[in-house]
């Protein structure tokens, strides 16, 4: 048994394309190599081209924006203050109205204790001449 190997031969042509094709193979996966590397470059500087230029204002308007929120926490923080200090005086006010709605039904049940009364007048008198001088 005789066994015979058959080799494709190319003509001229045809090794003359396999060249063009190998390449233009080449060139293309070299050119996709590079765009790959600078991809990864660029993706590596971005972080620092966010913080660090100032060319295109973008420190500067986040100065801006912070300066903006501090102001508008301190107004906040003013305005519950104020809510809060409101709060106290009103709750003190309504010990005293509720002492003397105390005294006012002592008094409507015996009928005698006209002293608590007066201490009760009193202290709404004392509290509203505290407040009316803040």
């Amino acid at each position: 048994m005789e066994t015979t190997l058959h080799y494709i031969q190319f003509s001229e042509i045809g090794v003359t394309f396999a060249v063009i094709v190998a390449a233009m193979t080449f060139v293309v996966l070299t050119w996709n190599a590079v765009r790959a590397i600078l991809d990864w470059r660029t993706l590596a500087k971005k972080p620092t081209d966010d913080r660090m230029s100032e060319q295109d204002g973008r420190i500067d308007d986040h100065e801006k924006r912070i300066t903006a929120l501090e102001s508008c926490c301190e107004e906040v923080h003013g305005k519950l203050k104020a809510d809060w200090d409101f709060k106290q005086e009103e709750k003190e006010f309504n010990v005293i109205m509720l002492e003397a709605v105390g005294q006012l039904m002592k008094h409507a049940l015996d009928g005698n204790d006209t002293d608590g009364l007066k201490a009760a007048d009193e202290k709404i008198d004392k509290y509203l001449r505290e407040k009316s001088q803040r």
